[in-house]
């Protein structure tokens, strides 16, 4: 067994080694998605390997008396100790004279090897005409990516993600769909919205509701684990903990202004939570709340578990904001192609992940911000004027929602959308209301619609004329009432 002192020497040493080899593989150079994306699960496995060394060390120094006690004895017996040592190491090689040594550092040469370097050094190799002359340098190809890398990476993630690239929540979206009283979102739409206090609250906070939140909670943690591995979760764990600390009160929720915290229930109009609030079955709930403060307490860290879980949410989608929206963009590119385009992108996809040539660092060159083609490049600048895509519409009824060029926003009033937020605001979304995006002009319309139908009844008495015996001419209204008097 080795002494103290040369295992703490030894632990100090892998420490020194592994952290040169992340600065050797942060100094690398890489293009490629997938090698920048294995390059940081290395460099994660390397982190914990030098936790598990500082915490051996941590674990020698805590027992008392044992490092100064042989330091003292190697110090007291000076070079008699280290003779005792070499004979033991020569003795024990002696007993095994097989024995394969392979220096340490030999185990990280391969560290300091670019893989897209070896990559271009094999193309070289295999293109070259004779065997002669293609000599291969097992050295120089040998990097820190082998089969296991590529498998274990090609097995993380599903095909919605694309190795990290984007987020997949259609599992989510279908557990929101199931959700009692919720909004009915497309996967594009909700994309955009569920993270919004709108889509993250419920007029019934049952167990099916909780589970929403966890696996999204859940998800975006595995996500940042996969994806992005050097990523300190914890660290944004802390932070959101105390943010939510101290901007958290008991019982206030800005989504559920017309919630009942005693019965669990949501309401949609003031007047309805009004005579919740005088029902019997809501007076009772309140006495059995007061007769057992237990339940007051357990109900109160309920609501707060829940809003936290609100608040995870929310903090996660703030941080993947950027891939959310490349998510929402390659879906839309995406619902645009054909059933040919679709299975053509996806040969492209395997010959490109077979061949290595995936490359994500290279950005799309667009700097005046054009709408995204069904190849994924920019649109060309005359087809963007033709169909005036350089005007935007805003639609204040759709929640502010951004519509390009005429054409989409004139689609956009026959969307389910559109048509319920009209019934939100209760109002029809007749062909009357189409083009007017403003909630005040909506409602002045309405109001005005409803004042010319009043007036076409009460003017209907007026319309008709009646003749008596006599030859005289009264309105209905008139002649009704002298008929029923007898003066007609």
């Amino acid at each position: 067994m080795d002494s103290i002192v040369e295992q703490q020497r030894q632990a100090h040493e892998d420490v020194e080694r592994m952290e040169q080899v992340i600065v050797d593989l942060m100094l690398q150079n890489l293009t490629k998605h997938r090698y920048r994306l294995i390059r940081e699960q290395k460099i994660n496995e390397l982190l914990e390997q030098i936790q598990m060394r500082s915490q051996v060390l941590l674990d020698l120094e805590k027992v008392e008396g044992l490092g100064s006690k042989e330091s003292a004895r190697m110090e007291e017996r000076g070079f008699d100790e280290f003779y005792d040592r070499l004979n033991d190491i020569r003795s024990y090689h002696y007993r095994n004279p097989d024995l394969m040594v392979r220096p340490p550092e030999m185990e990280y040469v391969k560290y300091k090897h670019n893989p897209e370097e070896a990559d271009e050094k094999r193309k070289r190799n295999i293109s070259l005409e004779t065997a002669e002359d293609a000599v291969i340098d097992e050295d120089i190809l040998e990097t820190f990516i082998d089969e296991d890398d590529e498998h274990k990476l090609e097995t993380m993630f599903s095909g919605e993600e694309k190795f990290g690239r984007y987020v997949d929540l259609n599992e989510q979206h279908d557990m929101y769909l199931n959700l009692k009283d919720a909004q009915r979102l497309t996967y594009l739409e909700y994309l955009s919205e569920f993270a919004a206090d709108s889509a993250l609250s419920s007029r019934r906070k049952d167990k099916q509701y909780e589970e929403y939140l966890d696996s999204l909670n859940q998800y975006f943690e595995g996500y940042f684990a996969r994806a992005m591995p050097l990523f300190n979760l914890p660290k944004a764990r802390r932070e959101a903990q105390e943010a939510f600390d101290k901007e958290y009160k008991p019982g206030s929720d800005s989504s559920n202004l017309l919630f009942c915290s005693v019965c669990q229930r949501q309401f949609e109009k003031q007047t309805t939570l009004s005579a919740h609030m005088n029902s019997r079955k809501h007076q009772k709930a309140v006495q059995r709340l007061q007769t057992e403060p237990m339940a007051v307490n357990q109900r109160i860290e309920q609501d707060r578990q829940l809003a936290w879980r609100k608040y995870l949410v929310q903090t996660y989608a703030k941080i993947l904001e950027d891939r959310i929206k490349d998510t929402r963009a390659n879906v839309e590119r995406r619902q645009a192609l054909t059933d040919e385009e679709r299975q053509r992108e996806l040969q492209d996809e395997e010959v490109s992940i077979d061949g290595d040539a995936d490359d994500a660092g290279e950005q799309t060159y667009n700097p005046l911000n054009l709408p995204l083609g069904w190849d994924g490049k920019p649109i060309p600048f005359w087809l963007y004027k033709l169909h005036g895509l350089g005007v935007k519409f805003t639609c204040e009824i759709c929640g502010n929602s951004v519509y390009r060029g005429r054409k989409a926003y004139e689609r956009h009033f026959q969307e389910s959308r559109h048509a319920t937020n009209m019934r939100r605001l209760g109002l029809p979304n007749t062909k009357q209301f189409h083009g007017i995006s403003s909630i005040e002009e909506a409602l002045a319309l309405w109001q005005r619609v409803e004042q010319e139908v009043k007036q076409n009844e009460v003017n209907v008495d007026t319309f008709e004329e009646y003749e008596d015996s006599e030859g005289n001419v009264f309105n209905k209204k008139t002649f009704m009432d002298l008929k029923r008097q007898g003066l007609i």
